[in-house]
C-alpha cells in the first residue's frame, strides 16, 4: 500500500512538469474517464504543454493555412475543369 501514494505523486509530476504529448495522453484519458470529449481535452492539454515559440508558430501555420486555402480551392476547380474539358474532346474525336 505504501507504493499508491509514490505512483499518484510521480503521476502528479508527470502531469505537471511532462512533455506535452503526455499532458495530451492524459488530459484525454482524464476527460474520457469523466465522460467528457477526450478529442477537444487531449488538444487542450497539447495545447497547454508546448512552449511559446511553438505556440506562435502553431498559430502562424493555422493562420497561413487559412489564407490559402481559398488559393488552394479555386487551383483544385481548375485542375477539375481543364480534365473535364480534356475528357469532353477525346470524347468527341471517338
Amino acid at each position: 500500500m505504501r507504493d499508491v501514494p509514490e505512483w499518484t505523486d510521480q503521476l502528479t509530476d508527470s502531469v505537471t512538469n511532462g512533455s506535452a504529448s503526455r499532458k495530451a495522453v492524459l488530459k484525454g484519458v482524464g476527460a474520457a474517464l469523466t465522460g467528457r470529449n477526450p478529442v477537444w481535452a487531449a488538444f487542450k492539454g497539447l495545447l497547454s504543454g508546448l512552449s511559446i515559440k511553438a505556440k506562435i508558430l502553431l498559430a502562424l501555420a493555422v493562420v497561413l493555412v487559412a489564407l490559402l486555402a481559398p488559393v488552394l480551392l479555386v487551383v483544385a476547380l481548375l485542375a477539375l475543369l481543364v480534365a473535364g474539358v480534356i475528357a469532353a474532346v477525346r470524347a468527341a474525336t471517338q
